[in-house]
């Protein structure tokens, strides 16, 4: 007997402006936001073909009346920073008479939180409950809670239904190969969820989803989004030589992008081949040169050589390096803010992404917190999005903390920092080979930027080609003076020194205009609210001393 049809609705709640969501540059590329969904297009594969399943992304789409009508239940998935849009979509599926299934990130480490607004929460890896609960969905019987802590087979996870997107909204396409990592670090919620045993997809499922992006007429970056690729170095060491030739066989449409741990720079052989299927950029979790830091954050993978030796180490193969930064160690004292500025710009990292230490829930730090009683409630008006959020009480005292803050990202994101450590990072990369492949990598570099901008154009490609020449010679005069100087002298400079890299030079010009932007604009006026609201909160605890 066949189950019954089901209708269901899939809503992805939009972010709020971040750093990697380069909400000030998407439009200029006729993009609406980064990356889809990954995790609810697996999740609509998994379902019966019987079902019906419409797919609404709120950073690209509305979501209609109509859209929820329709709909016999909803489901909803959310990271942390996604919180706020996750609730007001579960209250409107709710309020319209709806079953609103959560999952995801943020329901499975702060169930408590998702419980008042959903009928059902699935909490960690769906495939682990899934018979269960799809039986229980098909016969009207959802249970409250759905959760395991059985970590299941990655090679029985089916192509991801990329066929639910509407491909042009997206800047970036994303694959996973494994769940997991080996590592142990204090303040990650990864292996919470995850486990510390990466587990892998088989290289043929990766051929399969490749085949899958390139049907549904996708070409261009694809971010492995694996929290750290090289977690199983026996399984990518298999995977990579089928993802080469495939890409190889395939006219090379895709080049690639991951996250990794930083002991990546220890296997030359592992980066060469990255290299050669077509990786461009790696993310890595440095979060601090101070070794006390590293320490008390039990990441001790990142102790073996110095950071910036590994930073270099990769980038001679021709992967270019971003990262991440942590402030706010216990052992952080009040020159982590000069050694943290100090150290970016020695590595040369453009894409630096600078945080506040965060507990987040379920991770061993928040345990730490809780038991010391040191967890904070934060203000009505802030949220995990605030870019001076911690929700603990730090060893700096909280205005020093702040003030050194805002002083790394006003530095950081400046045109003349930000422009430098762009040269840097070009420079020291693996020179070509020959004249030849220097060519090869000025024209590639220049086509997959022209691509981005004539994606935004309309009509036939000669005239795309002109509209996104148009589009881009107004760009750089609608640039703040300080700005297009800086970048004009970053180009010249380029050209002198690597003129190989010259395509790279726009792609790093987008980027740096929307961080600083987003500096500016967003980052630098909530950390000004927030020192004047300590501020106040100081003058009117002296006002009732003195009473």
């Amino acid at each position: 007997m066949n189950p019954p049809r089901r209708r269901v609705l899939m809503l992805y709640p939009a972010f709020p402006g971040t750093y990697w969501g380069l909400q000030y540059v998407l439009p200029l590329m006729g993009k609406k936001a980064y990356m889809p969904p990954l995790g609810l297009i697996t999740i609509a594969a998994m379902l019966p073909p019987e079902f019906e399943v419409r797919l609404r992304d709120l950073n690209c789409e509305p979501v209609s009346d109509d859209d929820i009508a329709w709909a016999d239940v909803c489901f909803l998935s959310a990271m942390i920073t996604q919180k706020q849009g996750l609730i007001a979509l579960a209250r409107r599926c709710l309020q319209a008479g709806k079953p609103v299934v959560m999952g995801g990130p943020f329901p499975t480490m702060s169930p408590d939180e998702c419980a008042p607004w959903c009928t059902t929460i699935v909490a960690g890896e769906a495939e682990a409950v899934w018979d269960r609960f799809l039986n229980d969905l098909i016969h009207d019987r959802l249970q409250a809670r759905y959760s395991s802590d059985e970590k299941p087979d990655v090679t029985l996870t089916p192509v991801p239904r990329f066929d639910l997107l509407n491909i042009s909204h997206y800047l970036s396409m994303p694959v996973q190969f494994s769940r997991g990592c080996p590592f142990r670090c204090e303040f990650c919620d990864i292996i919470v969820m995850f486990g510390r045993r990466p587990r892998t997809k088989t290289p043929l499922q990766m051929v399969r989803e490749l085949e899958a992006l390139k049907h549904a007429g996708y070409r261009g970056e694809i971010f492995v989004v694996d929290d750290n690729f090289i977690g199983n170095k026996k399984d990518v060491r298999q995977l990579l030589p089928v993802l080469q030739k495939w890409n190889d066989d395939n006219a090379r449409i895709f080049e690639f992008g991951t996250e990794a741990s930083v002991d990546l720079g220890e296997h030359e052989d592992l980066m060469e081949q990255m290299v050669r299927c077509g990786f461009r950029w790696v993310f890595l979790g440095i979060e601090t040169p101070s070794k006390e830091g590293l320490k008390e954050a039990l990441k001790f993978q990142n102790l073996k050589e110095p950071l910036t030796t590994t930073v270099d180490k990769i980038r001679a193969t021709g992967l270019q390096v971003s990262a991440g930064f942590i402030i706010g160690f216990d052992s952080d004292t009040a020159d982590v803010f000069d050694r943290q500025l100090e150290f970016i710009a020695e590595a040369g990292i453009p894409l630096a992404m600078v945080g506040l230490l965060i507990a987040l829930n379920g991770t061993p730090l928040y345990d730490r917190m809780k038991a010391t009683g040191r967890l904070l409630e934060p203000a009505p008006d802030m949220d995990i999005d605030h870019c001076g959020y911690t929700n603990i009480q730090t060893a700096l005292p909280r205005r020093a903390l702040l003030e050194g803050y805002r002083r790394v990202m006003l530095t950081l994101y400046s045109p003349d920092s930000y422009f430098e450590r762009s040269f840097q990072t070009l420079v020291r990369s693996a020179p070509p080979t020959s004249w030849l492949t220097g060519t090869i990598e000025v024209w590639l570099g220049i086509r997959r930027n022209l691509q981005r901008l004539m994606a935004a154009q309309q009509g036939n490609r000669a005239r795309r080609l002109l509209s996104a020449l148009g589009a881009f010679g107004r760009m750089l005069k609608s640039l703040p003076t300080d700005f297009r100087r800086s970048y004009l002298r970053f180009t010249l400079r380029v050209l002198r020194r690597r003129p190989d890299l010259l395509g790279g030079t726009l792609e790093l010009m987008m980027y740096g205009y929307h961080f600083n932007r987003f500096t500016v604009e967003r980052v630098l006026p909530q950390l000004d609210a927030e020192l004047a609201r300590l501020e106040a909160a100081t003058g009117q605890q002296h006002l009732a001393a003195a009473g």
